[in-house]
């Protein structure tokens, strides 16, 4: 599709029929983008008054909480100071308060989402258009930074359905009007691998987005292939941006090396929203227009300059279900000098690092081979089931896979023959499956919750992997 076009006319459109004003948004954002801290802090205390009214209207959850903290909505002074008064709010207290935390009246309507991948405990939480508005153009904002436009090609290597739906295949109907081109991070064998980059180096995206696991697989499969370093990218290529998981300097290097490009991070969760992006001088920056993070220790005090602490978000466009000091789980360290400003001029506030956590790859049989996929095309089925509330995916052999739940009365027998149909889709009719339920799901020996762990050995799927002599791919 023509850039202009997917650019200028029909991602406009699409925008304007979904009702989501994501193109004033992006204006906004790129007339802001140069604020000073003190303009960027008065955009936030604007902001964060009509979200707490808004919530006090319409929220009855949060209308008691502002009562029980003594706050008063409608006082024309407050100022950021404010969300100290209130407690934070935890993944618990939505799963018991999602109807009264929720206004179902919200302009144009509520879409629910389920979340909890990385953590193993499924969350249901719900997005408005306004939020999604806004954090879809401070995706769009920090691309630019890298000269990447709406309409410029853009290759994704994301999670897929095993079979498309009729609402998939509009989906891909739209998304080639706007120049998007997904590939599926969840079936990456030798053969999908070579025709998966055959595709980019037809279609010379300006820009990759994806898991960097996923990435950075295809990355050193390209190597292996013969595939000359910087060849899998082209001169229309401006960054790869990589987001969903921790991104390992092993997994930069081989990107970087395939592609040619710079690797730019991306930070979010689904349910907290689009937290940081990075920047030309290598900085993660907040979009603050859009959320307040604070930094806390486990007894929700501020952190130092310089320390870790976890990230807790109150998203000032949310307004259908308010995020207003959640605690998402995720670590994060501040600079040890957070008042300097970027060597690229932006006076947003700056992440120093982001310690989330690592997603497994499960290990399974296609034929006579061995391939990887990703722990989240198994992820997806348990996070999605009903009435699942936490769960833990073990893989002890390859042909055996060890699923622990804990549920409640939704769980019932339709929905666990439902889980186990859809695993076995991912890894094959001979895989044993054994789910059991369980009331508690402790931590591992090294005290994480990790939820999908593979104990299969990668020696034997190097070795196969190595049979292959190299072919140039031209």
């Amino acid at each position: 599709m023509n850039r202009w076009l997917a650019g200028h006319v029909f991602w406009p459109l699409t925008e304007r029929m979904r009702g989501r004003c994501t193109l004033h948004r992006f204006r906004e954002l790129l007339r802001t983008q140069r604020c000073s801290a003190d303009e960027i802090h008065a955009i936030q205390t604007g902001k964060l008054r009509r979200l707490l009214r808004s919530a006090d209207a319409h929220c009855p959850f949060y209308a008691s909480r502002f009562r029980d903290a003594g706050l008063e909505v409608n006082d024309p002074d407050l100022d950021l100071d404010c969300l100290k008064a209130l407690p934070t709010l935890s993944k618990a207290a939505i799963r018991a308060n999602l109807a009264e935390m929720s206004w179902p009246g919200c302009p144009g309507g509520l879409k629910p989402y389920n979340t909890g991948g990385s953590s193993g405990e499924p969350l249901q939480f719900y997005i408005d258009r306004f939020r999604t508005a806004a954090d879809a153009a401070a995706r769009l904002r920090a691309r630019t930074w890298w000269h990447v436009w709406p309409g410029d090609p853009e290759v994704l290597l994301w999670g897929a359905p095993i079979e498309l739906k009729a609402d998939d295949r509009i989906r891909q109907w739209r998304d080639a009007l706007l120049n998007q081109y997904v590939l599926n991070a969840f079936d990456l064998t030798d053969r999908s691998m070579d025709d998966d980059i055959a595709s980019i180096r037809r279609r010379r995206p300006a820009c990759l987005y994806g898991y960097p696991s996923s990435i950075a697989l295809l990355a050193r499969h390209a190597l292996r292939r013969g595939l000359r370093p910087g060849d899998l990218g082209s001169s229309n290529l401006r960054a790869i941006f990589v987001t969903g998981e921790v991104l390992l300097d092993h997994d930069r290097e081989a990107i970087a090396s395939a592609f040619g490009g710079p690797v730019v991070i991306e930070y979010g969760c689904r349910d907290g929203g689009l937290l940081a992006l990075g920047c030309e001088a290598g900085s993660l920056h907040v979009p603050q227009e859009n959320v307040i993070i604070e930094l806390l220790d486990d007894r929700g005090r501020p952190v130092a300059d310089g320390q870790v602490g976890e990230v807790t978000v109150t998203h000032l466009e949310a307004v259908g279900m308010p995020i207003i000091r959640y605690r998402t789980g995720d670590e994060v360290r501040l600079p040890a000098n957070p008042a300097d400003i970027c060597a690229c001029g932006r006076s947003s506030q700056i992440l120093a690092e982001v310690r989330g956590r690592l997603t497994d790859h499960i290990v399974c049989r296609v034929g006579g081979r061995l391939r990887r996929m990703h722990a989240l095309s198994l992820i997806y089925v348990l996070r999605e089931a009903e009435g699942v509330t936490q769960f833990r995916i073990v893989q002890p052999s390859i042909d055996r896979l060890e699923v622990a739940v804990t549920a409640d009365e939704r769980f019932t027998p339709q929905v666990r023959q439902t889980v186990e149909d859809r695993l076995r889709q991912r890894l094959g009719p001979h895989v044993a499956i054994n789910l059991t339920c369980h009331d508690h799901i402790a931590a591992t020996a090294s005290g994480k919750h990790a939820c999908v762990i593979s104990k299969v050995s990668a020696d034997s799927l190097h070795d196969l992997e190595s049979e292959a002599a190299p072919v140039l791919i031209s």
